[in-house]
């Protein structure tokens, strides 16, 4: 599997998925993220290697977490902008608006849970939330956030 570099493959909203098979998802965009090539990844959502469900992988404190069917449900007024870059678009960047603290609702083997992320962790959830919803770095409407 590859991660698209076409920018018509990240312009949809990805649909939500059961728990089962969304794990199933999150170990495919783990064994992308091993290639060597992708050493400095820290977050893979599922359209970008041309899938549709709600899935994404984020490295968090040094650590590689799954998210399934997550929803961000509070943002912080306090925003910054935050230089980007992302696998989609090697070697580009772009300035975003971004949300110092989220709360994102998503699945776990127990159900739904709220979890708090702030700073740059907060960032790489945005970021790979943007791309399930259609977004990217580079959309007019995300840039004015």
């Amino acid at each position: 599997m590859k991660i698209t570099k076409n920018k018509s493959d990240l312009q949809f909203k990805c649909n939500k998925i059961d728990y089962k098979t969304g794990l199933k998802i999150a170990n495919d965009l783990k064994k992308v993220i091993l290639y060597p090539q992708h050493k400095n990844c820290i977050g893979l959502a599922h359209n970008q290697i041309k899938g549709n469900k709600f899935v994404f992988i984020a490295k968090l404190n040094n650590t590689w977490k799954t998210f399934i069917n997550g929803e961000i449900i509070f943002y912080s007024k306090e925003k910054f902008k935050h230089l980007e870059g992302c696998m989609s678009f090697p070697n580009k960047e772009n300035k975003v608006m971004r949300h110092n603290k989220i709360i994102l609702r998503h699945e776990t083997i127990n159900g739904f849970i709220n979890e708090e992320f702030t700073g740059f962790n907060a960032c790489i959830i945005q970021h790979e939330i943007d791309h399930l919803n259609g977004k990217h770095i580079f959309n007019k409407q995300y840039k004015q956030q």
